[in-house]
């Protein structure tokens, strides 16, 4: 049921961004390389990004579902939280600890699924900027040795429904090559080598963000 509700409501969005919006996808024979299980990594610019990384995966409908870490308030809400588990996500368990965090997506991994991580942790508003990148995802990777499939999301700032019709904004996907981060460079779970397996993880994005005609460009990942 999971699958066929996010499928489904991907494709409903892909063709909305097609009618209404200048819409690319850059690099999806990328997606011929990605197996299970493994980890999207993506820059998050907007609340429409895990539903454009499902558009994005539509290409390859035996990667789905995908899940996503979701506010454990939105939960707490009838209806929305039936439609919002449908689509895939799960509690972020905030402010718990990230063992508490990461305990639902490790354990949907080593059953080979596939989960949607943004390491910045909230949106970054400003153009062309990446945030600070949290280690949950660097620590997920090397517990789980799952694949990472990283992507760059491009949208407009300040993009609501009105400007989705009356400008046609220019929506920009790139999806990069999937890489694994290797165990033998980082052997522990110190705060050393999850800063620096981040960091790896961030420059990938960083790679495929500032190919897009951001200004000025800066290639590199932020410290």
């Amino acid at each position: 049921m999971m699958t066929t509700a996010q499928y489904v409501a991907a494709f409903i969005s892909w063709v909305l961004l097609k009618t209404f919006t200048r819409f690319e996808i850059i690099g999806r024979e990328n997606l011929k390389e990605v197996s299970r299980p493994f980890i999207v990594v993506s820059n998050h610019e907007s609340h429409l990004d895990p539903q454009l990384t499902g558009v994005a995966l539509l290409y390859r409908p035996s990667l789905y579902p995908l899940r996503f870490m979701a506010k454990n308030e939105l939960f707490r809400i009838p209806l929305l939280n039936v439609v919002i588990w449908l689509l895939g996500a799960f509690k972020a368990h905030r402010k718990q600890g990230i063992g508490k965090s990461l305990l639902t997506p490790t354990k949907i991994l080593e059953k080979g699924g596939s989960v949607i991580l943004f390491p910045e942790g909230k949106i970054i508003p400003e153009r062309p900027k990446l945030g600070e990148g949290r280690r949950g995802a660097a620590i997920l990777a090397l517990t789980t040795r799952a694949a990472l499939l990283p992507i760059s999301l491009h949208t407009p700032h300040g993009l609501t429904p009105w400007r989705f019709i009356a400008t046609r904004p220019k929506i920009v996907i790139r999806i990069g090559t999937p890489f694994y981060l290797n165990n033998l460079d980082y052997p522990d779970f110190s705060d050393e080598n999850t800063y620096r397996a981040t960091q790896e993880i961030m420059q990938k994005i960083a790679d495929l963000y500032y190919e897009h005609d951001y200004l000025p460009v800066n290639k590199k990942s932020p410290k």
